[in-house]
């Protein structure tokens, strides 16, 4: 027979956790109200953007005017494996002696393709480019760990990222602002375009910094430091950070799941901007896309488990998809349309065998080394790259698609 005392240390003990849960509960009702009047509430730039305008469509064109050739370059999202595609323009930087901007007037990026994308056309004091791939691949892994970072409170009050995002954005920012302060993206030298989705207006962006043809401005001159950190905000893992321009509100956050690689869509446009030059489309991707697959081939997968595995299997099938895509268009048009070459720079790796967040020293020993396997299996295509970016009217291109 149970003993009083042991009636009263159960009950005790039950008393004891029904209060501190609810007062877990409170604290973290108010943890997260605090967090979204900081991260939500938003924080005016008019005063900093001071009426400066994006870059015309028709100046763009005559700015490129005795260009025969456009190269473009396309950097797609993957967490710290971002740090592949700077290795493998570190490299083409020391075949030529140029920076990457120098190399590539116009230069798209998604997620923390973005960071890179814009960090490659900050300008210098005399108008060049202040970093070279070199430089922001110096500083990634560091960057890394400060950006995929939180106080312990964070993690303890949104239960490890299950009631909030697993990162706050403050250190995101701190990085960002160390290559673009308050530039708005007007002021970035060459062309740059980021995806982003807009909570305000429901809308997908694929955010340039240069207008229409008809003059109007289908996006506002953004902060490029605001337009970054939306772009690297997948709600799982950063807070948007919410602003306003010219009395327009604005919440951008990472559109992983719609648009990973911008690639198609960047076609599309210096399409537009240049229908009568030919481009140069350079993807440098970090691994994984022919191992992401959809696996229907069991009745298992058609339930629940199959919403989950296309959700986040979507980033790199979308990616591969748009790839695809451009493939199949350079192909079918290889006969009458001589105006688009495509370099695919990349490698497989086990999908999921390196992680996207893992800042320990294991994982990006990981990336160095898958670094390393790129560079190997693409020498040969760097170097003939590495000419063609430099001497474009002397060396031939003999294959339309070279992956």
């Amino acid at each position: 027979m149970m003993q009083p005392h042991h009636h009263i240390i159960t009950d005790t003990i039950l008393v004891v956790f029904i209060l501190t849960w609810i007062v877990y509960s409170i604290a973290v009702v108010i943890y997260l109200n605090f967090l979204t009047r900081k991260y939500l509430t938003p924080i005016d730039r008019t005063p900093i953007v001071n009426g400066r305008e994006l870059k015309g469509f028709v100046e763009l064109q005559q700015q490129f005017s005795h260009h025969d050739s456009i190269n473009v370059l396309v950097l797609s999202g993957g967490g710290v494996r971002g740090s592949v595609p700077l290795h493998v323009l570190s490299y083409l930087e020391e075949k030529t002696g140029k920076k990457t901007g120098e190399l590539f007037p116009f230069i798209a990026g998604s997620s923390t393709g973005a960071i890179s994308a814009i960090g490659l056309c900050v300008p210098d004091e005399n108008g060049g480019y202040k970093f070279s791939a070199k430089d922001i691949l110096k500083e990634y892994e560091k960057n890394s760990i400060l950006m995929f970072s939180s106080p312990w409170y964070h993690q303890f009050l949104s239960f490890f990222g299950l009631f909030a995002p697993r990162f706050l954005s403050d250190n995101k920012l701190k990085v960002l602002e160390g290559y673009v302060n308050d530039m708005p993206i007007s002021e970035l030298n060459g062309g740059v375009l980021i995806p982003v989705y807009n909570v305000d207006t429901n809308n997908l962006q694929l955010v340039k910094n240069w207008g229409a043809p008809d003059g109007r401005f289908l996006n506002a001159n953004y902060l490029a430091k605001d337009l970054v950190n939306g772009a690297t905000s997948p709600p799982m893992l950063f807070p948007a950070t919410a602003f306003k321009l010219n009395g327009q509100d604005h919440l951008f956050i990472d559109p992983a799941i719609l648009l990973n690689n911008p690639i198609l869509h960047v076609f599309i446009h210096m399409n537009i901007l240049f229908p009568d030059k030919h481009i140069n489309m350079v993807f440098i991707g970090n691994g994984g896309l022919g191992e992401a697959h959809y696996d229907y081939r069991h009745m298992f997968s058609f339930g629940l488990y199959g919403i989950y595995q296309y959700l986040f299997s979507a980033p790199a099938l979308s990616s591969k998809l748009y790839i695809d895509l451009i493939k199949e268009h350079i192909l079918d048009t290889q006969g009458t349309d001589s105006k688009t070459s495509f370099f695919w720079i990349n490698s497989l790796y086990p999908y999921g065998e390196i992680s996207p967040t893992d800042t320990s020293k294991r994982n990006f020993a990981k990336i160095r080394k898958f670094s390393n396997q790129v560079l190997s299996e693409n020498k040969d295509v760097l170097d003939n790259l590495a000419l063609i970016l430099t001497n474009q009217e002397n060396t031939e291109i003999k294959d339309k698609i070279i992956v």
